[in-house]
């Protein structure tokens, strides 16, 4: 359900009108209305006051979407493939979600491309098996198996795959790039 679907079913539970909200918001029944229906998506502070006018908070609005469960089949995942490296995405199905799980496996002497990515958001890696380089901006850092790095997505960055063995990571990406 979305979050204008909440709002509405919070104000009719509640016995109040459109005109109710906007008396206490001073948003026009319209604007209400259209947010209501999906048609309008408010700033956080608009989306804070109709909350607050409700008796509710943004983050209990949104709290059934953060209890969900899911759980994935690996027949689902998608896999992306090139010669030298192939990335596992596990939770491509899932809509609305926060964060990218991906499981990244770079062949020998092989890298994530000659390019440097960067992009909004967080990363988080997990090398299981092999040696891993993560190049950002002129520095790398080195990680076996066991070894973690958390960085921001800003700067730029590749994998790399120094060694003569397969090299096999986890990774989260936040917010999903793919």
């Amino acid at each position: 359900m979305s979050y204008g679907a909440k709002l509405r079913e919070m104000r009719k539970k509640l016995g109040m009108t459109l005109e109710d909200i906007s008396q206490k918001t001073g948003f026009t029944k319209s604007f209400i209305s259209q947010i209501e229906n999906g048609k309008n998506s408010p700033s956080i502070s608009s989306l804070k006051k109709i909350c607050y006018a409700l008796g509710t908070t943004i983050s209990e609005l949104f709290e059934d979407e953060r209890n969900i469960v899911h759980t994935f089949d690996k027949k689902d995942y998608k896999i992306l493939k090139n010669k030298t490296m192939s990335i596992t995405f596990f939770a491509n199905k899932m809509v609305n979600r926060k964060m990218e799980p991906l499981l990244i496996e770079i062949d020998p002497y092989s890298e994530t491309g000659t390019d440097f990515y960067r992009h909004t958001g967080e990363e988080f890696g997990y090398v299981f098996e092999g040696t891993m380089t993560v190049v950002i901006g002129n520095d790398e850092h080195v990680l076996s198996e066991g070894d973690s790095i958390y960085f921001s997505s800003n700067l730029p960055h590749k994998l790399r795959n120094k060694t003569d063995h397969m090299t096999r990571a986890f990774w989260v990406g936040t917010p999903p790039s793919f």
